[in-house]
Formats: structure tokens, C-alpha cells, sequence
């Protein structure tokens, strides 16, 4: 018995002294060189990374999985890819460009074959200031005509910070591809920058047209475009551009926050459905917000804005070709106002609230201008109404103080609840302290003003309206003494 409790002590004594391996999980560090996968011959992964490559995995080509590659606190580098490689992306994945010294792109096929980005997952990429691109299926090598990018069911945030390179050559792209591009059930933001997307497209002997052009298609998704900086460079910043292709849109919503050119296509551009916004407060209005070949317009479409505060009417959209533009049936094109918003520093794209010309579904339905002057015949509003609506009143400057006197606003000089014709709306204004609104302000108006005070005389209407000097709600005592020292020039 004495042998058994000894061997059941040495037992437990010997289970207690192994140590116990516990099952961990991977800690997730970043990368700090690129992993280039153009040379890999056998499948390999890094699961702590969250990366699988198979050369061969997608159908006998290169195949590569990323499922939370990198994290927020820790961005992983930038990835080099094979031609013709297929990206699968679960999972909140971050990559930047952070440890290159020298130009880098962030997510990077190969020269002569496509790249496509599909699944479910998101794609956060910050690319830095001289360091390359977002997302690219570069040109060059030997068939430089089969570069194009497709990305499939992907959220794609690119944030950027390449304004300070404003020259031809060195624009960089949030997403580029030489020879096409397609979004499909995407989600793509992108943020900063000079130019958000570009698909250059090419020109076949021959020349190009719409039936053998590149196409930059955006279908089923929602692409929002905000390049904003604080160094005025957004001039230059471009939303989504392509020069010798077609933009393509189809039951998405696109919205461009941007500069000159926010939409550019030499050749054409097709909105079959949905919506476009574009909002833009560039400098220079050298060039247009929108310049396109021509513009093609289905009945899908619910609407088209194109916003601007510097560009006149005439370059909110150019079309090269405009003989060659088409607008469904029922499409209007109407000319609005911008109303609110200052713009002597940087843009406020919360500002842009009003279109400067839209084109809407809907029977065509006549317009009119109402023009809005404010004092001394300045132009504050010129807008377009729709037969039968309401204009809406700018805000009248009140008090107004002159030479002659201190001036207020007391309303407009017509009715425009129901337009039915062109208007012109001239604000009217009152003298301040003119109690008897004979035009002048003298010791008699003061005399009267006092009267009313003590409920001697009563004032009423206009009359009472100026008798309040101090714009305070109330007529007493005091306004009477601020209109006499009017009357006698005393400061």
C-alpha cells in the first residue's frame, strides 16, 4: 500500500513539474519590407501576417488571399503581385507605404496581365507623400494592352497625402490601370490626393471610338471622391478621369469633391442609372468642373448634379462633341444658384448645397430668372424657378450704414411665392430715426419718437419700425435720444 501512495506522489509530482504549452495566437506585427511575390514558385503564407500565395491557385494563375493583413495600429507594406494574379479579401486589411524610401506602390500588379480584387473584405491603404500610388495594374513590358484592374464586392479606403506634387509627371493615382477598369457591387472612398481614378485607355491604329475604346465602368457601387488640402493644390486635384476611353456608369451613386476636371473624358461619358454629384471649389477656372467628349444620359438615371461656386455656367460641363450627346426622354438640363457659403479659404463641400446645373427625369417644364437686389442695386441671387414655384430669398445686409444715414431692410418689393415669369426683386430699405418718413432725420423726429415713449402719440407700421434706433425690440426713451444726437451730429 506503503508503493502504491509512494508511485501515485511520484506520478502527480512529476505531471505537476511538465509545463503546460498553451495554445496562442499569432501576434500580428508589421511589415517593414514589400513582400514581393513575383518570383515565388511554391505556395507559401505567413498566417501571423495574414497572407496565402499559390502561384497556381486561381485556375493555373497566381493567387493570393489576404485576411487581415496588417491592423490598424500596425500597417503591413506594400504587396507586388504577378501578372494576372487574382487578390481575395476578407477581413479588415491595412497596408501603406511607410518604410520605402523611394517610390513604391502600394498594391501593385504586374506589367502585362490584369489584376483582379474581389470578396468581402476592406482594403485600407495610405499611401505617402512621394511614394506612389494606391492600387494599380501598371502599363508596359511587351503587352502593354492587357493591363486592366477589376474589383468585385471590396470596400476600398485610399488615403493619401500627395498634394504637393502638382506637375504632369508626378500625379499620382488612388487607383490606376492602363487598359480598363471595372468596379462591381464596390464600395471605394477615397480621401486627399491629386487624382482619385484614372483609367488612361489607348489609341489603336486607326484611332479610338466607342466601338473599340477602353472602358472605365463603375456598376452596382458607390464611389464617394473628397481630395481636399490645405496647401491650394486642390486645382489640379482630379476626381475620376480617362483619356482616350468611356466612363460607364450603371446603377451607382458617384459623388467627386475635387478641382478642375473633377470628371474628364476626352471621348464619352454613359450614365445609364443612378446618380452623379459632383462638388468642386477650384481656383483656377481655366479649364471646366466636367469636361467630357459627350454625354449620354438613360432614363435610369435619378439625377445628375454639378455643383460649383467659381466656374461660370459655360464651363460647369464642356462637351467637345455636344451634337453627339443624348438625353433620355423627359431629361431636362436646368441651370440653379449657389446660395450659402464662404469661400475665401479653403472649400466646404457642406457648402455646395445648391446644384449650378442639374439634369433630372421628369416632363420638361418651363423656367424663370428671379433676380434678388440687395441695396443700391447689388446682385445677390440670380436663380432658375420652375413655372408656378417659390423663389427662395438670399439674406438682405441690415442695418446698412452710409453717408446719408443708417438704412434697414424691410422687405422686398414683389411677390415671388409662384413665378410665372422673369423677375427682378429689389429689396426695400427705411431710414433709421425717420419717425416721420419724410427722408431726412431731424430734432421733429426725435420730438415724436419722445411723444410715443410717453404715450402721448402713438406710431405705428414703418413709422414705428424706424423709431427703434437701437434695434433692440422697443421704442422709449432712449431712441429718442440716439435719433436727437442723429439730428445734431453728436457722435
Amino acid at each position: 500500500m506503503k508503493k502504491l501512495i509512494s508511485l501515485a506522489a511520484a506520478l502527480l509530482l512529476l505531471l505537476c513539474s511538465v509545463p503546460v504549452f498553451a495554445k496562442t495566437a499569432p501576434t500580428r506585427a508589421a511589415r517593414t519590407e514589400r513582400l514581393d511575390l513575383t518570383s515565388v514558385t511554391a505556395p507559401a503564407s505567413d498566417t501571423a501576417e495574414g497572407w496565402a500565395y499559390d502561384p497556381a491557385g486561381d485556375d493555373g494563375n497566381p493567387l493570393l488571399t489576404l485576411t487581415n493583413y496588417g491592423s490598424e495600429d500596425a500597417h503591413s507594406a506594400p504587396i507586388l503581385v504577378p501578372a494576372n494574379t487574382k487578390i481575395v479579401v476578407s477581413g479588415d486589411n491595412y497596408l501603406d507605404n511607410a518604410c520605402m524610401d523611394g517610390y513604391c506602390d502600394v498594391l501593385s500588379g504586374s506589367v502585362d496581365g490584369y489584376l483582379t480584387i474581389e470578396g468581402s473584405g476592406t482594403l485600407n491603404i495610405f499611401a505617402l507623400e512621394n511614394h506612389g500610388r494606391g492600387i494599380i495594374a501598371p502599363m508596359g513590358g511587351e503587352n502593354d494592352w492587357a493591363e486592366h484592374l477589376t474589383i468585385t464586392g471590396v470596400t476600398v479606403n485610399i488615403h493619401s497625402k500627395e498634394r504637393t506634387n502638382n506637375t504632369a509627371s508626378q500625379i499620382k493615382e488612388g487607383i490606376y490601370a492602363q487598359h480598363g477598369m471595372e468596379f462591381h457591387n464596390a464600395t471605394v472612398n477615397i480621401y486627399d490626393g491629386v487624382e482619385a481614378i484614372h483609367m488612361q485607355g489607348g489609341t489603336p491604329i486607326g484611332g479610338v471610338n466607342e466601338e473599340n475604346c477602353d472602358e472605365l465602368l463603375i456598376e452596382d457601387s458607390e464611389i464617394n471622391i473628397h481630395l481636399f488640402s490645405a496647401n491650394n493644390l486642390w486645382n489640379n486635384a482630379v476626381g475620376i478621369r480617362t483619356t482616350w476611353g468611356r466612363i460607364r456608369m450603371v446603377n451607382s451613386n458617384v459623388s467627386i469633391n475635387a478641382g478642375t476636371n473633377s470628371l474628364y473624358s476626352y471621348l464619352s461619358t454613359v450614365i445609364e442609372s443612378g446618380s452623379l454629384n459632383v462638388v468642386s471649389t477650384p481656383i483656377s477656372t481655366a479649364q471646366a468642373l466636367c469636361y467630357v467628349g459627350c454625354l449620354k444620359v438613360g432614363a435610369g438615371v435619378e439625377s445628375i448634379y454639378l455643383s460649383t461656386t467659381k466656374f461660370p455656367a459655360s464651363k460647369v460641363l464642356q462637351l467637345r462633341n455636344a451634337g453627339q450627346s443624348e438625353l433620355a426622354d423627359n431629361m431636362q438640363i436646368l441651370i440653379g444658384s449657389f446660395e450659402n457659403g464662404d469661400f475665401a479659404t479653403a472649400p466646404n463641400p457642406d457648402n455646395n448645397n445648391l446644384p449650378a446645373l442639374s439634369i433630372i427625369a421628369g416632363e420638361p417644364v418651363e423656367t424663370h430668372t428671379v433676380r434678388f437686389y440687395g441695396y443700391g442695386g447689388e446682385l445677390l441671387s440670380e436663380q432658375y424657378v420652375a413655372h408656378g414655384e417659390a423663389a427662395v430669398a438670399p439674406e438682405a445686409e441690415s442695418p446698412v450704414e452710409t453717408a446719408n444715414g443708417k438704412f434697414i431692410f424691410c422687405g422686398w418689393d414683389a411677390d415671388f411665392s409662384a413665378v410665372t415669369e422673369d423677375l427682378d426683386v429689389h429689396a426695400n430699405y427705411l431710414l433709421l430715426g425717420d419717425a416721420d418718413l419724410n427722408g431726412t432725420v431731424n430734432v421733429t423726429d426725435a420730438l415724436l419718437v419722445l411723444r410715443h415713449a410717453m404715450g402721448v402719440t402713438l406710431l405705428s407700421g414703418d413709422a414705428l419700425t424706424v423709431a427703434d434706433y437701437d434695434l433692440n425690440g422697443t421704442v422709449n426713451v432712449t431712441d429718442a435720444l440716439f435719433i436727437l444726437r442723429c439730428a445734431m451730429n453728436v457722435n
